[in-house]
């Protein structure tokens, strides 16, 4: 699928919320060949006192007490779909992950296998999220319908095709052009605490629970319907800022009692134990929609995506605070999360993502 992507000028988160400036920056236009809004990833270390971001080359960055263990430009390896960053359980290395499921190793990380790997080709369906057992040995990888490989000591509980589920259901049938902005079609997976089951979420909101994972809620209404499970009524909805933009994150918290949600525009929903520490929208923090500006059958759609367009989320070690990361490397911090810094903030520095095209 062909994307035209408009970079706008959007925000440049530089120190904690509350605090940011706008930015300057001409409009641009480029055409993409991956524009999932998960390009940009963040891990946090195990004391939660630093945390690593990633771009879509694979180039790393380092902040607070993160250490750098080397990157994908660093080691002469030149890639463009590099999705996302998972830090090793004492946080002495970190896999690297592309859409087509390929893994690269750094520090202490272990190599369990990749999709490529295991079928011999590209991941059927671009992966969009991978997890790490928690001792490390092993890892999870969700495709963006909802298919699960395991490596390692990664156990495999199921996955939503194997359950006749298709993923995004609600936002399909909205609107073809909605749709066929493919960015919005991401799928997460989270595992509990002692890796006997898994949620995989999708970017509406809804939520499935696998093996022991319990349901604790989702965000149906405009953006999905909740999973079939008795109790669970059809407008099970978060309180608080609508949803009205594709969710970027999904994680769960440190007991596996709950778990977090967060969109494009900065919007946090939580689930269970989860606690609420703020969102962008709440600290006044404006980041424009992600909005369609064309579309031409059968390939072809035009989007606007400001570079603070929120891409991922990481909790704290005790489920304090969280970092919300945006398109551009901008780092967020709520609760006891610590601000350590962010790539706008570093003179020169840019981290390469699907909104630049570079």
């Amino acid at each position: 699928m062909g994307v035209v992507v408009l970079l706008s000028a959007g925000l440049v988160p530089l120190i904690a919320p509350g605090a940011a400036r706008a930015a300057s920056a001409a409009v641009q236009a480029t055409s993409i060949t991956t524009p999932y809004l998960d390009s940009v990833g963040i891990a946090a270390t195990p004391d939660g006192k630093g945390y690593w971001e990633v771009g879509i080359d694979g180039g790393v960055f380092t902040f607070g007490d993160a250490t750098f263990y080397g990157s994908l430009p660093g080691a002469g390896v030149s890639v463009s779909d590099i999705v996302g960053i998972a830090a090793t359980p004492d946080g002495k290395g970190y896999w690297l992950y592309g859409a087509d499921g390929g893994v690269f190793t750094f520090g202490d990380a272990g190599f369990y296998g990749s999709v490529p790997g295991v079928l011999g080709t590209a991941a059927p369906h671009p992966i969009t999220d991978m997890v790490p057992t928690a001792d490390g040995k092993g890892y999870w990888m969700v495709g963006s319908d909802g298919g699960v490989f395991t490596f390692g000591d990664a156990a495999f509980y199921g996955s939503l095709p194997g359950a006749g589920i298709v993923p995004n259901q609600a936002r399909v049938a909205q609107s073809e052009t909605y749709f066929a902005y493919v960015a919005s079609s991401g799928t997460f997976l989270q595992p509990t605490p002692g890796g006997g089951g898994y949620w995989i979420a999708d970017s509406t909101g809804d939520v499935y629970p696998f093996g022991d994972a319990q349901f604790y809620g989702s965000l149906p209404g405009v953006l999905g319907s909740a999973i079939a499970k008795p109790g669970v009524r059809s407008n099970d909805v978060a309180t608080g800022h609508a949803a009205n933009v594709p969710v970027t994150a999904f994680v769960a918290t440190p007991d596996g009692h709950g778990y977090w949600m967060a969109s494009t525009d900065g919007s946090v929903f939580a689930f269970g134990d989860a606690g609420f520490h703020g969102s962008l929208p709440g600290v006044g923090i404006d980041v424009p929609p992600v909005t369609i500006t064309g579309f031409t059958r059968p390939s072809t759609v035009s989007v606007q995506i400001p570079t603070a367009t929120v891409t991922d989320m990481v909790p704290t070690p005790d489920g304090g605070g969280y970092w919300l990361a945006s398109l551009n490397g901008g780092v967020f911090a709520f609760g006891d999360a610590g601000f350590y810094g962010s790539v706008p903030a570093i003179p020169g520095a840019v981290l390469h993502s699907v909104a630049s095209g570079s």
